[in-house]
C-alpha cells in the first residue's frame, strides 16, 4: 500500500539540514577551533538564538511521536542536529554548538511530549 500523506518530520530533516548548512564562508578544512562543546557555556550564546533552536525541533518531535516512539524522535533529533552542526566545522562565518544540539533535542523532547498529552486527551 502506497502512502498518501507523508509526515510532516520527514520533510522536516532536510529542512533542518538546508538552514544549517554554511551557504557562504566555505572552508575546505575543518574549523575545529570555532567548535562549542560545552552546552550554554559560551558567551555568544544568545537567548533568542536558543529559543529559535528548540522551536525549530518542535514540530519534529510533535509529528514523529504521533506514530513513532517518544525516545526515537529524541535520537533522531540528535542525530539530525549533530549532523547539522557538523556541516558548520566547514564555514568561516558559523560556530557548531553543543548548545544548538541540546536545545533541539529539549525542542524535539517537548514536541513528543505535546503529542502525548494531544493523544491522551482524545482517547
Amino acid at each position: 500500500m502506497i502512502r498518501k500523506h507523508v509526515s510532516l518530520w520527514v520533510w522536516w530533516i532536510p529542512i533542518v539540514w538546508a538552514i544549517s548548512v554554511p551557504w557562504v564562508g566555505f572552508s575546505p578544512r575543518p574549523q575545529w577551533s570555532r567548535v562549542h562543546m560545552v552546552p550554554f557555556a559560551d558567551p555568544a550564546d544568545r537567548p533568542r538564538d536558543i529559543v529559535a533552536n528548540v522551536a525549530l525541533f518542535v514540530p519534529f518531535g510533535y509529528s514523529y511521536a504521533r506514530r513513532g516512539p517518544f525516545w526515537k524522535a529524541i535520537l533522531i533529533a540528535a542525530v539530525v542536529s549533530v549532523t547539522a552542526e557538523s556541516t558548520q566545522l566547514f564555514s568561516t562565518d558559523r560556530f557548531p554548538s553543543a548548545t544548538d544540539v541540546t536545545a533541539g533535542v529539549i525542542g524535539a523532547a517537548l514536541g513528543a511530549i505535546g503529542a502525548r498529552v494531544v493523544a491522551n486527551r482524545q482517547s
